[in-house]
Parts: C-alpha cells; sequence; structure tokens
C-alpha cells in the first residue's frame, strides 16, 4: 500500500454519493507498501479502505483481483470484501483511475513474530489455497519467471553502475546466472492455482496473537502453489539480520501441511521456488529504489535484505544438488 494520487475531502464526498456506505467523517492515506494509492475512510457507517490502481495494475486484472475476494470471502476466510455501488457495480473510476473500496478488517500486523505466528501463516495459506480450488477465473503472473527478463533489462539500462556497486560488485551478472538457471530448471509440472503472491507480514493481521485478516490481494494471480508458500518462507523465516531461522521455517510448513499436504514433488523442488522467491523480490525491489517518483507518498524498500536472502537460497540449492539426483 501507498499514495501516489493525492486527494481532498471535497473529491472523496462526491466519490462516496456512488456508494450507500454513509457520509465522510474522516480520511488518512496510508503510505505502507508501493503499488497502488490507499486511503482508510471513516462514514458514518463504518471504516473502509480505498485503492486507487495505479499505472502498474493492468486494468484487465481487476475483475481476478475482487472476484477472488469475493469468492474467498463467501467461503469464510478473512480477507477483505470488496463494497459494491448503488448499481451493483464493484469498479468506479477516482482521478481517471480505476478504483474500488472494500471493508476494513480489524487486527494490526506484527514486526516482532514467533513461531507460532509462523504455523498460523502457514495454515491460513492452507486454507486459502484449499478454498480457492475451485476459483474459476485465472490470471498469468506477470512477475513470475518469464516476467523478469523485463526487469532485468530495466535494472541494467537504468540503475547506476554506483548504486550497484553498493550493494554488490556484479549484482546484475548473479540476477542473470540465476534467471537463466531459472529458464532451465523452473518445475512447470507442479500444482497450480490461486496464489496470494504477496503474503508479507503488513499483510495479516492479529489480534491477541490469532490471525484475524489477510489483505492486499493486487498480487494474486493463477501459479504453482508452493511458490505462494516459498514467497511467505522469504518474507517470515529470516531475523532482523537476515539470518534464517529454520524453526519458524518448519512451523510454515507444518501449518500448510496441516491444511494442504504438500507433495513429494513440491517438497523437492520447494528450495528452488524459495531462491527465486528471493530473485522476485530482489527485482522489484531494485527497480523500485531507484525508479519511485520522489513526489509519492512512499518509502521504496531497500534491495539490499534479498540480496542476502538470494545467497543463502542460492548456497542451500547448490549445497543439496538436487537437480543432479
Amino acid at each position: 500500500m501507498a499514495v501516489y494520487t493525492n486527494l481532498n475531502k471535497f473529491h472523496l464526498e462526491e466519490f462516496l454519493k456512488l456508494y450507500d456506505i454513509g457520509e465522510l467523517k474522516s480520511f488518512a492515506g496510508i503510505t505502507e507498501g508501493i503499488e497502488n494509492s490507499n486511503f482508510f475512510v471513516k462514514t458514518t457507517h463504518g471504516n473502509f479502505i480505498l485503492t486507487i490502481f495505479e499505472k502498474r495494475v493492468d486494468i484487465k486484472d481487476l475483475p481476478f483481483f475482487i472476484n477472488i475476494m469475493l469468492h474467498l470471502n463467501d467461503r469464510g476466510y478473512y480477507c477483505p470484501r470488496p463494497i459494491s455501488d448503488t448499481k451493483n457495480k464493484f469498479l468506479q473510476k477516482l482521478h481517471g483511475k480505476p478504483t474500488i473500496i472494500v471493508n476494513f478488517l480489524e487486527g494490526k500486523s506484527k514486526k516482532n513474530f514467533t513461531i507460532e505466528d509462523c504455523y498460523q501463516v502457514g495454515e491460513s495459506m492452507g486454507i486459502m489455497h484449499s478454498q480457492g480450488k475451485d476459483f474459476g477465473l485465472k490470471r498469468e503472473n506477470s512477475l513470475s519467471v518469464r516476467g523478469w527478463e523485463k526487469l532485468i533489462k530495466t535494472c541494467n539500462n537504468n540503475v547506476p553502475i554506483s548504486v550497484l556497486n553498493t550493494l554488490q560488485p556484479n549484482l546484475m551478472g548473479e540476477i542473470q546466472n540465476s534467471f537463466d538457471f531459472f529458464l532451465k530448471f523452473w518445475p512447470s509440472h507442479l500444482p497450480k492455482g490461486f496464489i496470494h503472491g504477496d503474503l508479507f507480514p503488513d499483510n495479516v493481521f492479529f489480534i491477541n496473537n490469532k490471525i484475524t485478516g489477510v489483505i492486499d490481494f493486487y498480487f494474486s494471480c493463477t501459479d504453482i502453489l508452493a511458490y505462494d508458500l516459498a514467497i511467505a518462507i522469504n518474507a517470515w523465516c529470516f531475523d532482523k539480520k537476515d539470518n534464517f531461522q529454520d524453526k519458524k521455517y518448519q512451523a510454515i510448513l507444518n501449518g500448510y501441511n496441516s491444511k494442504r499436504k504438500l507433495s513429494k514433488d513440491e517438497n523437492f523442488f520447494l528450495p528452488l521456488l524459495c531462491k527465486a522467491a528471493s530473485l522476485r523480490f530482489l527485482l522489484t525491489r531494485l527497480f523500485d529504489w531507484v525508479n519511485t517518483p520522489i513526489e509519492a507518498n512512499v518509502v521504496p524498500k531497500n534491495p539490499e535484505e534479498y540480496i542476502k536472502k538470494h545467497m543463502y537460497f542460492k548456497k542451500l540449492v547448490k549445497n543439496i544438488k538436487y537437480i543432479e539426483n
């Protein structure tokens, strides 16, 4: 979440006339995240989140995002529910940009999380994947292997050599080598379905140490289910010094397996998928590090964290040599 498009009270009051959710009492921009403009909106009927989709989001993808939240919500999953306007439409435009409103979920994300929290995260993802099994829509993952080539070219052309060398010498060479590796060994035969694609700690809410909400479905897509788990492992299984925490890793796996059992092949390729997930976030953070507009009310995330994670998983994959097995 972030703020690229600024709103004033008049704009929002006029926009809310399209809905039957009460009159505006207050609103505030939400600066966490990097992708869209998000606002906390309080009305006489309750609390809501308004999202304005920015340039990186393709409008053709919005029905997928809206419908997966409706699908999961109908099955009792604790995700936001899109709010329809008075004409029963979920998608509107504000400042000429596609916009939706969803209900507000209670709870707070955690900066420090326990082994039990990690178990719940795995369990929650297992439930989400199981409940999404019969979801009919599909959306290609634009940030999977084939989508990285464009990002690599953009980073090569746009990121100054001085920035790259400060982060790590020959960083783009390391990235290219990993990309070539994934093109050769990508396990496209693994089970696919709906994935969240961004289950980071700031997208999971807790109350009294119990998960009460999962938000930000705007990277969701159709892809390898275990790849979603690999993204979560990258996000939840390292300490503040980027050291891997095996107990948290085992907790996520145990939680996930309690709701959806990983196959032998999924377990086999999970280290490769973890390495791939680290490369995906390294690339997007590296791109955003030098391409986020100065006027945007958003703090780009340092890619250095994912350089360290990528090197950890590179060593793990190399050491177990499972490709030759």
